[in-house]
């Protein structure tokens, strides 16, 4: 058991100083199940010098007496400190079910454990990843409270809803890797912020802030913030070899992870993976296809103290499932249509090239197979120095540069064929007597090149009861680019082949225009300050954050030749600020609150929108408050919080119908709130078997939502007033629950997570609801020996049907929602059940 350490008061003297001699000292570090753990960190207290566990849990180390401290930690584990003693340790590390006691890396200024913070923070270590391994970078984001993250983009681009606010994709979350973001915050970019990063075994732990918090630690992040801590070395070599395989599709994915000591206080990791993957729903081309590597060098040159060196190469393709057909049955479930099945179907063309001839006078040679394609580099060095008298200073450099493209193609709308026309392949064959439908498509490809340049400074200093930080950053975002467009049509069928109309010479694709055109910066300079004050049980808090954004370009004038731009240049100056308390009942029980005002700020995308009017966007203005209780016992832990959240100058618009049987677009502001609360619990049976409960129960609404139909509205219409006020916001279940099970025996581990998502509106207008479903994982690990193991499990193993995107256009005048029966409706599912098995070499 853990020695307790007792600490005197009494000065140093002749007679009680303890004079210092080399011993060495040996042990095993165990979990609770008497097994050895591997890559335990352990320290010599107050100095550099420490050592990690091998691979049976044994460690050995030199200490300077019998009463020195040594310190054992390791992720998802309590830390412990024990004395030396003058014989061998056997250290028991207990889990720290909900890791309340683990020390804050990402809040702002002082590091404090989570049970002592007054921030709603998340973390998610290795071993929970590996326990719901997640199929792509939004997966990650399922098992946080609050996050309404939606993966049914497969391996492309996704979205999350954060905390009941609407607007999707990333523009409210900010994604960092190592502290530093991986692009900025509100960029609803092609690619988004989720492709500059992939889940592999580089990973340490995850910590997501949700709330105003994460407003303080990074610009124009108004939401959540992720933050994914990567591994580095420790003082023995050691690693991981990883093979998986798709059992219901052909994919295979290498990863690896290396680390240990270069020499004396020099250390290194590196990581990285490989995949060849057909897809979840195979196109007629290799859907996923490439990897990445991370490595960094560390010299720990004295406690609290390091200069780190860190580079990432990622060259990735990934293709990006879009919604498709599906047959309306008023289940708000994606039904199979007559022909099609969206679930495990895909509408992605066989005839993936297409030469694009734009309005510039510019060629464009697409191909659809090229996917979202991803080559990004960058470099940095991370130095904190904690000085004599404890002023801690740490600056994190980096420099980014991505090249991408973003090729796919989205369905538009779907047309009957006319027994008076003809219809040709391309290539000139007739197709015989085609019946039912055919659909429109719409290319957009997106060439983009992006580079980055950041650097963050933070400083702090404990004086007396007070904490105090601040810090000063710069983020410089040069993008290039363009995107294009055009329309063709296919078939309404598995990989349906491209569809001529009238004509076997007609030109496979019509209709090239320009869509987007960005060519400028983004400089954003911030400041922040923050002062913590420890009054014993509780602790106050209050954060300041000013930003400027400089944004500079050319706005290309969407008329002939497509050539000529008109300069931009606006300034922003927004500020949060965040106040905080923490109040520690006693030493299992502790309550929290937080109130922030914040912004989310607009952006060079749409500073650089042919269509920019002052008049019709505005910097949006949130509000958020939470009050929260925390429980950490041995058995149990609970973290809890009760939310409120308002924003503001929402840039919306509403579609209505017009006199020529399309729609017209009516511009509006709009205003939304949100009540929610926000539950992770974990309760720890035994050694061998804990619960774990993610729950989110929220009611999203819009304060403000108004427009008066113009004038040119179908004559119905015309000039009458819509008022969406009160409506519930698009897109937000009022429910998320996550429960998970992992239960142990002998040498099989057995994890389960089953996550239930309650009713979701497809569009403001709350006309068409889609229906409540599940998505469940479970699967099996059998460890061979201390350093092999075996895992198969398989995801949505129900094989449930659920939508995150119905029928979103103008659907409040399409007959009431009162579609026919089996007609074609277009929408998102997510991905069908599928099965995987790999094979985790240790050393």
């Amino acid at each position: 058991m853990p020695i307790e350490t007792k600490t005197s008061n009494k000065p140093a003297t002749i007679e009680n100083k303890i004079q210092k001699v080399d011993k060495p000292i040996k042990g095993k570090v165990v979990d609770e199940n008497g097994q050895g753990i591997l890559g335990v960190n352990i320290m010599l207290k107050g100095t550099s010098k420490g050592t990690t566990t091998s691979s049976d849990g044994s460690f050995s180390i030199n200490v300077d007496n019998d009463k020195s401290i040594l310190v054992f930690s390791f992720v998802g584990y309590k830390t412990t400190e024990t004395e030396a003693g003058n014989k061998d340790l056997q250290i028991k590390l207990v889990q720290d079910n909900l890791q309340l006691e683990q020390v804050v890396v990402t809040s702002s200024g002082t590091q404090r454990k989570k049970f002592e913070s007054s921030v709603a923070i998340s973390t998610i270590n290795a071993k929970q990843i590996e326990q719901r391994p997640p199929l792509n970078s939004m997966d990650l984001l399922k098992a946080i409270p609050g996050l309404s993250a939606e993966s049914s983009g497969g391996d492309g681009p996704g979205s999350v809803r954060v905390r009941g606010l609407p607007g999707g994709g990333l523009t409210l979350m900010g994604i960092m890797e190592d502290g530093l973001p991986v692009l900025p915050t509100g960029f609803s970019t092609s690619p988004s912020a989720d492709q500059y990063y992939k889940v592999d075994l580089s990973i340490k732990t995850v910590e997501a802030i949700r709330g105003g918090h994460a407003a303080i630690i990074l610009a124009n992040t108004p939401g959540a913030m992720l933050n994914i801590i990567s591994n580095t070395g420790g003082e023995k070599f050691g690693g991981k070899l990883r093979y998986t395989r798709g059992l219901s599709q052909n994919a295979d994915r290498y990863d690896f992870q290396l680390g240990g000591k270069i020499a004396d206080k020099w250390y290194y990791n590196v990581a990285g993976f490989l995949r060849l993957d057909d897809g979840i729903r195979p196109p007629s081309f290799r859907a996923n296809e490439g990897g990445q590597i991370k490595a960094n060098i560390s010299y720990n040159y004295k406690p609290n103290s390091y200069l780190r060196f860190y580079g990432k190469y990622l060259n990735d393709k990934t293709t990006w499932l879009v919604p498709a057909y599906y047959g309306w049955d008023g289940s708000g479930l994606g039904t199979a249509a007559q022909g099609f099945d969206l679930f495990t179907q895909i509408l992605t063309p066989r005839d993936t090239k297409f030469s694009l001839s734009a309005p510039n006078s510019q060629t464009y040679n697409i191909d659809l197979a090229d996917g979202v394609k991803m080559n990004s580099q960058y470099f940095g060095a991370d130095w904190k120095h904690e000085t004599n008298n404890h002023w801690s200073i740490r600056n994190n450099i980096r420099y980014q540069v991505t090249d991408s493209k973003f090729n796919g193609a989205i369905v538009t709308a779907a047309t009957a064929y006319a027994s008076n026309r003809k219809y040709y392949y391309i290539g000139g064959q007739e197709m015989t007597n085609p019946i039912g439908f055919y659909t429109g498509q719409s290319i957009t490809a997106t060439i983009n090149t992006d580079r980055q340049f950041i650097d963050k400074l933070d400083i702090s200093k404990k004086i007396n009861d007070h904490f105090v930080s601040f810090g000063a950053g710069i983020h410089s975002y040069d993008v290039d680019a363009i995107t294009v467009g055009a329309a063709f049509n296919t078939e309404i069928a598995n990989q349906p082949k491209v569809i001529l109309v009238g004509s076997p010479t007609t030109a496979p694709a019509t209709g090239t225009n320009i869509s987007s055109f960005i060519d400028g910066s983004t400089i954003t300079n911030s400041f922040w300050a923050s002062d913590e004050w420890n009054l014993g049980k509780l602790i106050l808090d209050g954060s300041f954050r000013m930003d400027q954004f400089l944004n500079k370009g050319k706005r290309l004038i969407n008329a002939a030749p497509w050539t000529a731009t008109k300069d931009y240049d606006e300034t922003q100056n927004l500020s949060t600020l965040s106040l905080g308390f923490n109040y520690s009942i006693n030493e299992k029980n502790a309550i929290y609150g937080r109130y922030t005002k914040t912004y989310s700020a607009l952006t060079i995308g749409q500073y650089a929108a042919f269509t920019y009017n002052p008049d019709a966007v505005k910097d949006k203005t949130i509000n958020m408050a939470e009050l929260g209780y925390k429980i950490n016992s041995q058995k149990f832990s609970l973290f809890s919080s009760l939310v409120y959240a308002d924003l503001n100058n929402i840039a919306s618009s509403m579609l209505i119908p017009n006199t020529a049987g399309s729609f017209l677009s009516v511009p509006t502001f709009a205003s939304s709130r949100n009540i929610s609360a926000e539950i992770e619990a974990i309760y720890t049976a035994s050694s061998n078997l804990n619960f774990r409960l993610t729950a989110t129960l929220q009611n999203s609404k819009y304060t403000s939502y108004q427009v008066v139909a113009p004038s040119n509205a179908r004559a119905d219409l015309a000039n009458k007033p819509f008022i969406w006020d009160g409506n519930f916001a698009e897109r937000i279940p009022n429910y998320m629950i996550d429960f998970a099970i992992n239960y142990k025996a002998g040498k099989f581990d057995a994890f389960s997570n089953i996550r239930f998502i309650g009713n979701t509106w497809s569009a403001p207008s709350n006309v068409y609801q889609l229906g409540a479903y599940n998505e469940w994982t479970a699967g099996l690990e059998y460890a061979v020996s201390k350093a092999i193991g075996i895992r198969v499990w398989g995801n949505n193993l129900l094989n449930s049907r659920g939508m995150t995107e119905g029928n979103v256009r103008g659907d409040q005048f399409l007959l009431n929602g009162a579609f026919a029966q089996g007609s074609l409706q277009i929408g998102r599912i997510i991905l069908p059940r599928n099965f995987w098995a790999s094979l985790t070499y240790s050393f």
